[in-house]
């Protein structure tokens, strides 16, 4: 039976496929802010009673990770006294999340700001961090107004961006440094952003570096297929950038695209590529568009009886609507994070889960960016707890460059955060019967290997700076 995977790697270069590391779980836990699973028989913690959050005899912790919030140390001087830093006083940190909420299309941002709510609850609840309670403000990008969204929160005084994604995040790439303000973002789109100053995110993504892992095990299961190869995307910027990315990383490894299109931001349908695909013979197709459009482009090609050997869908397609879309059974869809089907196994993913389910969300269901959201959440929580009193914008930075392994205690793969390395790992899971199941790992895990991670050729942009860097 052919497999037919989905490799529409997100409309924004988002994250670079599912990853970890084959570290043991002892190595695992031992590494700075990383974690997994959580062993049998824990206990819940005094606090926030959050499920997944256990008590052991260092203290609270999310998974392996050890909890980050909680009040302030015993004897530990007045915070008043610490800190002048914009958004912090002495029992408040002010944080901004910025995310597209509104647009013209349906893009991979849902659940990025009530995730970002959901950590501010969840931290709140065990007492802030250090004592310290966040305030979280949140601002709505509207797709192309990422530099007015920046602006708002660099007027507002907020501390730092926390939990933020949005598609044309390099408009406000330079004003984020201009203003001062530091960030971990659930994820970034662009160049701009990905190798900026100031930021430093859980999943990196740097723009001039790629995760060849997915590519490498699907040339080895269709290597007639990947000679055929197509690639459509939104015409956007920022999803010409991820194209031609994509297109550069894959035929590296042996793939070979002869269809190459542009396609309308909100098209009617996809009659004419899906016809032009199949009567060129394509094979293989991928996508860097929404999810909306995704859909109709399967749809599209069912009624054009154009069943390519494989379709391969990035992080944002682990959205309830691709099972339920005619022409998706069979696909690939790649994660950064742990599925929602493995949540049993994962203590952490079930105190996002949880922490997700007591705030009011509006229907909008968690996402994978969610988690991402919260994995950010957690990071610079941890980089400010260990800053201790002295909260201001360079220390965080500063310890948030300490961190070089990271899982968000078993929420995602295990990452360098704090040198922005590419990951190398990648984790598929399948449609099947109108459900995501696993296909590559098969049981748990990520699929990963140190050489997966490739230098791009040529130029993709570069990062926004501190004036004199």
């Amino acid at each position: 039976m052919k497999i037919r995977s989905i490799a529409v790697c997100v409309a924004l270069t988002l994250v670079a496929a599912a990853c970890g590391s084959r570290l043991s779980q002892a190595k695992l836990a031992a590494g700075a802010g990383s974690g997994g699973g959580a062993g049998a028989g824990v206990v819940v913690a005094t606090g926030g009673n959050t499920k997944g959050v256990s008590k052991g005899p260092t203290g609270p912790h999310i998974g392996t990770l050890p909890l980050p919030c909680g009040a302030a140390p015993a004897g530990a001087p007045a915070a008043a006294t610490s800190s002048t830093a914009p958004g912090v006083t002495a029992d408040k940190i002010r944080i901004a999340v910025i995310s597209d909420k509104s647009g013209a299309i349906k893009v991979p941002t849902g659940s990025i700001e009530e995730s970002a709510q959901a950590f501010v609850d969840f931290c709140n609840s065990y007492g802030g961090i250090n004592g310290r309670k966040l305030d979280l403000l949140k601002i709505d990008a509207k797709l192309f107004s990422h530099l007015e969204a920046t602006t708002a929160a660099c007027n507002a005084g907020v501390f730092a961006l926390v939990s933020s994604g949005s598609v044309n995040d390099n408009q406000g790439a330079q004003k984020m440094i201009d203003c001062g303000l530091i960030e971990v973002p659930a994820y970034t789109a662009t160049a701009a952003k990905a190798l900026s100053d100031n930021l430093v995110q859980p999943v990196p993504n740097p723009s001039n570096k790629f995760n060849a892992g997915a590519a490498r095990f699907v040339a080895k299961l269709h290597p007639q297929a990947i000679k055929k190869a197509a690639i459509l995307w939104g015409d956007l910027e920022v999803a010409k950038v991820q194209a031609d990315r994509v297109v550069a990383a894959y035929e590296a490894q042996g793939f070979h695209f002869i269809y190459k299109k542009a396609t309308s931001v909100v098209p009617t349908d996809y009659t004419s590529e899906a016809k032009a695909m199949k009567d060129a013979g394509v094979q293989y197709v991928t996508q860097v568009d929404s999810v909306t459009n995704t859909v109709k482009l399967l749809r599209d090609m069912q009624l054009q009886q154009f069943t390519p050997e494989v379709i391969d869908l990035g992080a944002q397609y682990y959205d309830p609507e691709i099972p339920k879309s005619s022409g998706s059974e069979g696909a690939l869809v790649q994660l950064n994070t742990v599925p929602f089907e493995d949540q049993a196994k994962s203590p952490a993913l079930q105190a996002y889960l949880d922490a997700y389910g007591k705030i009011d969300s509006h229907g909008i269901k968690p996402t994978t960016l969610g988690v991402q959201a919260f994995s950010a959440g957690l990071l610079f929580a941890t980089a400010v707890k260990a800053a201790g009193n002295d909260v201001t914008r360079d220390r965080v930075l500063a310890e948030l460059h300490k961190i070089k392994a990271w899982d968000g205690g078993g929420l995602q793969f295990l990452a360098d955060p704090g040198d922005n390395r590419v990951n190398d790992c990648f984790l598929y899971m399948q449609v099947k019967n109108g459900a995501f199941v696993r296909f590559e790992p098969k049981t748990s895990g990520f699929n990963c290997d140190p050489s997966y991670r490739v230098d791009l050729p040529g130029n993709f942009g570069s990062g926004a700076k501190r004036k004199g860097s």
